[in-house]
């Protein structure tokens, strides 16, 4: 449980911090933010040789691999962040888009809402549109429309969740569905 004393989670913090101490992560980043995923995927390894624990580590080699296109091998990158510490719930957030992306839509559904409960998550507007894709997939446009806009209310300059909430919206009326 959080204490009163203990700082709230700032996944901002917790990168910078890892790439003031490895230049391997910093690497990584760069890699990364310019679309060069298999380099960040190596930079990332090389990384994790040394903090082989850290799940922040780990989490964002799972980004890059899925960025390369091997998301069962992002997957089980996840589930070793969260192995690692139950409570990262960017690992558990990634892990449920990973599995919608290899057709898992049903194994999504626990990770994501695990991740809205995680002490180690200030990205909550993440797994709300997570939890829109999972009930566009089901069918359910409310349910879907609820938790876009939900993300668009956690992170008003978030442009994704306020456009799939108004295109949730428009099917719904041009289609005449409030399922």
């Amino acid at each position: 449980m959080k204490t009163h004393s203990e700082a709230p989670f700032s996944l901002d913090d917790a990168i910078t911090q890892m790439a003031e101490q490895d230049p391997d992560f910093a690497e990584g980043i760069d890699w990364q933010q310019t679309g060069h995923f298999a380099e960040a995927v190596h930079a990332f390894r090389k990384a994790l040789d040394r903090h082989e624990d850290s799940p922040l580590l780990w989490t964002f080699y799972a980004w890059a691999l899925a960025e390369t296109g091997d998301v069962h091998a992002a997957i089980a990158a996840c589930r070793k962040a969260i192995a690692l510490d139950p409570e990262w719930g960017i690992a558990w957030n990634d892990l449920g888009e990973y599995l919608m992306e290899s057709g898992r839509v049903e194994e999504s559904l626990f990770p994501i809402r695990k991740a809205l409960r995680c002490r180690h998550f200030d990205r909550q507007h993440l797994a709300y549109m997570n939890l829109a894709r999972y009930h566009l997939h089901r069918g359910e446009l409310k349910r879907a429309r609820q938790a876009a806009e939900e993300a668009a209310r956690l992170a008003p300059g978030f442009r994704p969740a306020r456009e799939l909430a108004a295109w949730i919206r428009e099917r719904q009326e041009s289609w005449g569905i409030d399922d």
